[in-house]
């Protein structure tokens, strides 16, 4: 009786043992975007937020979109409806592939790239979205563009990503993911990175989409930010 009491004693003084759970069981990702989030990239990191995690992703992408033209296809408004019906934790995000151009503002009306009022009115829009899918609070995570073969293209899509980081930084729930040096070498655009010691193609001959491999590869390095900031 004694050898039996000091035992259940001895199991009352070891430490408390959390069985193991998923991180932030329960959390629903809205996942919004251009052909980045409809494509590979958005498929693998959405697949591993669910696997890896236990997220649930609400993945809403559409190809040769962004916030440039409303008249094709109004993210304001959508993204808004969206986080309204998904009623999400946390909203990802990723444009700017398709918004160098002229911001389409009605009636045949046009601010053209480069004209003084273009970044004011792109700043606007970016935080009319971020206000429209964190209505009630949620977090936002802005992911930025790659670099790009062409260097007007690059040029414009590094103006963006500032933009991007500059208006995420303002916002206490959002975060803003810089991948610009991800699928580059030594600073700069390259169609090839180096993957687990082997030269591998991250970019398509467009130079500006990726590869399955790159899309594998950027959903990697993505993965833990979102995972950090939600578990």
């Amino acid at each position: 009786m004694q050898t039996r009491r000091r035992f259940l004693v001895s199991l009352a003084a070891l430490p408390m043992i959390a069985a193991p759970r998923r991180a932030r069981a329960g959390a629903k990702i809205l996942m919004i975007g251009d052909s980045m989030i409809a494509g590979g990239f958005g498929l693998f990191l959405a697949q591993d937020l669910e696997r890896e995690h236990g997220y649930a992703v609400d993945r809403r992408g559409k190809s040769s979109t962004g916030l440039a033209r409303p008249d094709f296809h109004d993210w304001i408004s959508v993204g808004a409806a969206a986080r309204a019906e998904a009623k999400p934790t946390a909203v990802v995000c990723m444009f700017g592939g398709n918004d160098g151009q002229g911001l389409y503002i009605g009636r045949d009306q046009w601010i053209r790239y480069g004209e003084p009022g273009w970044t004011p009115e792109y700043r606007r829009r970016v935080n009319a979205f971020a206000d429209g899918v964190t209505a009630n609070g949620e977090r936002l995570i802005w992911i930025g563009m790659p670099q790009m073969r062409l260097d007007r293209l690059q040029d414009r899509v590094g103006h963006m990503n500032t933009i991007y980081e500059a208006e995420m930084a303002l916002r206490p729930n959002a975060r803003y993911v810089r991948i610009w040096d991800v699928l580059a070498v030594d600073g700069e655009y390259s169609d090839h990175v180096e993957i687990a010691g082997k030269r591998t193609r991250v970019r398509t001959g467009d130079g500006v989409h990726i590869t399955t491999a790159g899309a594998h590869y950027l959903a990697d390095f993505v993965r833990p930010f979102i995972a950090g900031l939600l578990g």
